[in-house]
């Protein structure tokens, strides 16, 4: 099985330019931002910049060191909504039959865990990671189990991935609950993580089905879903026992931070999706530039409503071009149009210089011009160097580029927020149910 389009690609590309245009060229009119279930009426009154809870080493490897309660909060949800997209990008591969990818998604999943191992350490310690480590991998080898049975119609060999991620549920619910203290209860724990693999089932079975539109709906479900699920667990992890989250987990500006984070983060990964998928040919390249686009309004809805109509337009407007210009980027090197690549990277050139008079501006200082379009650089030439080499069949580059590029998501989001924070027109971008977290949420 196969999604690999057999009809003409350039008819693929052409509807995916379509619909990315149009949908960065929509927004709302008003001073308070519509539509996104990520955006309620806030002002952030802690103002204070957060200092990282990571820092990137010489291959871009995400490693947790002291942090406060919010930071833990930040990683976790990061972390866990990267896992999120990557098993579900190495579960397509498999249905698509690709070795070479899926080996590459692999390599990829298994430094995620690596990374959120690390988290768990600063936490509660070495032993407790260590098991923590043992048990996830469970879980991504039987989901990788899973979605061969689905490539190779396997019904047996599904049942019985199936059955293994059933008793997972129980045990990983159990530990979470044994290691927070009773905090987080087992059975709540059990239904979340449960949740969470029927979302990535869901999502593969969609797609192996040809139904793109519903699996790349799913993949917004599960990886927004494991923001709820961070917090719930990080709250766990820094209030055992009293039950009274610290001052500033949930305060706006943490609100603020893991909001952007999560629309920011889910931006670059379906402009990872989408570009990939043009450049292959793949039947999927119309449901994500769909889930683009979607992302995108959510995006441009949060900042008008932060920004106000005249600045937020203005944001808007930037915004279409920078990824109108991804996606003819993607399409030139389909064709093999070396001339349309370098006119797609001229456009990419202005965006950050356009954006970095912007949101300096609205600062009050708090945020240098030079700050923002070395970060924004930095973003489109990852979006860039990674679809080139995903053309090229250089899955491990590819996938090494796309997880820098997420990461560096997060500290885009952190500069936005401090460009944010005091000077927004009355409301923003905010995390919380939209989220859509599971069963632990509630602790």
């Amino acid at each position: 099985m196969t999604g690999r389009s057999q009809g003409p690609r350039s008819a693929v590309l052409v509807l995916l330019l379509a619909l990315v245009s149009a949908a960065c060229s929509s927004g709302s009119d008003s001073d308070q931002g519509s539509g996104s279930s990520s955006s309620s009426p806030s002002k952030a009154s802690d103002s204070s910049p957060s200092s990282s809870a990571t820092h990137e080493q010489e291959h871009g490897d995400t490693v947790a060191v002291a942090a406060t309660p919010r930071e833990v909060r930040l990683l976790m949800e990061k972390l866990l909504g990267h896992h999120a997209i990557l098993m579900v990008r190495l579960m397509r591969g498999s249905v698509d039959g690709e070795p070479e990818f899926v080996e590459a998604a692999d390599g990829a999943l298994q430094r995620n865990t690596e990374e959120l191992s690390g988290a768990v350490s600063t936490v509660y310690g070495e032993e407790t990671a260590a098991k923590f480590s043992g048990l996830w991998t469970e879980h991504v080898q039987s989901l990788t189990a899973y979605s061969k049975g689905v490539a190779d119609d396997d019904d047996a060999a599904m049942d019985a991935a199936k059955a293994d991620l059933d008793s997972y549920s129980a045990k990983y619910g159990e530990f979470i609950s044994e290691v927070t203290e009773g905090e987080l209860a087992s059975d709540a724990v059990a239904d979340d993580v449960g949740g969470h693999i029927q979302h990535l089932i869901d999502v593969t079975d969609a797609y192996a089905a040809g139904d793109y539109a519903a699996a790349f709906a799913g993949e917004r479900t599960a990886y927004a879903a494991m923001f709820g699920t961070g917090k719930a667990i990080s709250g766990a992890a820094v209030s055992p026992g009293s039950g009274e989250l610290p001052a500033g987990f949930d305060s706006a500006p943490a609100e603020l931070r893991s909001a952007l984070g999560r629309l920011l983060g889910e931006h670059v990964e379906l402009a990872f999706d989408a570009t990939r998928a043009v450049v292959s040919g793949n039947a999927a390249a119309e449901a994500a530039a769909g889930a683009l686009n979607e992302n995108t309004q959510e995006i441009i809805a949060a900042m008008q409503g932060a920004l106000g109509t005249k600045t937020g337009k203005e944001f808007s407007r930037i915004w279409a071009a920078h990824i109108n210009a991804v996606v003819t980027f993607s399409v030139a090197v389909a064709d093999a149009d070396d001339e349309a690549q370098a006119r797609a990277r001229t456009t990419l050139d202005e965006f950050p210089r356009q954006l970095g008079a912007v949101l300096p501006a609205v600062s009050g200082g708090k945020v240098a011009a030079d700050t923002v379009i070395a970060a924004l650089r930095q973003h489109d030439q990852q979006l860039l160097q990674q679809v080139t080499a995903y053309a090229a069949k250089d899955y491990s580059t590819s996938h090494d580029l796309a997880y820098e590029g997420y990461d560096h998501m997060f500290a885009i989001a952190n500069t936005l927020a401090e460009a944010l924070e005091g000077s927004m027109a009355g409301s923003a971008p905010r995390g919380g149910a939209g989220t859509g977290g599971g069963g632990t949420a509630g602790h």
